[in-house]
């Protein structure tokens, strides 16, 4: 598949899918990222997600999607490794490791991390890189956190 193809499928999952859940999402207090899954060979939509946050702190819009594509009961959820996995920013390094350990074999994003500081006002985690590439002592980084 093209990377025209593949753009042209990521904008309109991002339209027609993550905006009207994100929508959503941010009026109850959630940030604006979100993530789809969608198959390899035609790229249709499996399962489309936002951030969470509200309900736990840990269900970021990839988390959240990963969670209700193992919800698929088994006989009709495709295989990872058929799957695209789509996320509106770059994924943080709970995602990144929630994504691999799900079995996808690539992943996709629209906006860097530099993007998500700079337009929307959330460094975290380029903060959090900052300090883990800083710190020789591992067990420092929770007190830098805490």
């Amino acid at each position: 598949m093209s990377s025209k193809e593949l753009l042209e499928a990521f904008l309109s999952t991002t339209t027609d899918h993550i905006i009207p859940l994100t929508a959503q999402g941010v009026a109850s207090g959630c940030k604006v990222f979100g993530a789809a899954i969608l198959r390899k060979s035609d790229r249709s939509v499996v399962v489309a997600a936002t951030n969470h946050e509200t309900a736990s702190p840990l269900l970021h819009g990839e988390i959240n999607c990963i969670q209700q594509f193992w919800g698929i009961p088994k006989e009709t959820r495709p295989d990872p490794k058929d799957c695209l996995f789509f996320a509106t920013h770059e994924p943080c390094s709970l995602c990144l490791s929630g994504i691999t350990w799900s079995g996808f074999d690539n992943h996709y994003f629209l906006f860097t991390y530099e993007d998500t500081r700079d337009a929307f006002d959330i460094p975290y985690d380029i903060q959090i890189l900052e300090a883990v590439s800083y710190l020789t002592d591992p067990f420092r980084l929770l007190l830098l956190l805490l």
